[in-house]
């Protein structure tokens, strides 16, 4: 895991411009077969289907719907935050900002609660901020030599010593049951689209 966030961080990517202040939670490897010509929209649309179909099945199905009801029981999803009015720091008025690209001018979409901030040839991320967290989630394709893969990294920015605690009691929910979960239907969804 330290090789691959090293070699994530010495990639060139757009996201490490508009991050400062957020930290590199984790890094997986995608477990799907790409070449240069693969279209980062093929990656994005498929994680969100397989994001999507784990929210609704088995033991990380039930996480989700477990916290989906945490947030709205004790008011952690902001209803302030929404696409058209982004608080200072969001990293979508970050990339706006860098790109001197008017917001509502920046592309459309995301999924759930997160928001598209940029998609770009070999990057695409999408963020969401809530009084738990600012997080985004960073999917690319990366070249080592000859070799070309697809990754996940998520940034995060705790808000204050709630969210810091939140992160660290949801780690080992997310390595050992979200992400192993999403990995493997992803893994599913694009071997029978593209394979």
């Amino acid at each position: 895991m330290d090789n691959l966030r090293s070699s994530h961080e010495s990639q060139p990517w757009q996201a490490h411009q508009i991050t400062d202040g957020f930290r590199i939670e984790d890094v997986w490897l995608l477990p799907i077969n790409i070449n240069a010509a693969t279209p980062i929209r093929n990656i994005q649309d498929t994680f969100v289907e397989a994001i999507s179909q784990i929210g609704t099945q088995g033991f990380a199905g039930l996480l989700f719907q477990f916290r989906n009801w945490l947030g709205r029981v004790f008011g952690w999803e902001d209803p302030n935050i929404t696409n058209q009015e982004l608080p200072p720091g969001v990293l979508k008025k970050r990339f706006a900002e860098k790109t001197r690209t008017p917001v509502h001018d920046l592309p459309k979409g995301g999924f759930s609660h997160f928001d598209l901030v940029y998609q770009l040839e070999n990057e695409v991320m999408l963020e969401i901020e809530n009084k738990t967290v600012q997080a985004a989630i960073h999917l690319a394709k990366a070249v080592d030599g000859q070799a070309v893969s697809a990754r996940m990294a998520i940034y995060v920015k705790p808000n204050g010593l709630f969210g810091q605690v939140y992160m660290l009691v949801i780690k080992p929910f997310r390595h050992w049951i979200v992400y192993p979960a999403l990995l493997k239907m992803l893994a599913n969804q694009w071997n029978q689209k593209y394979t």
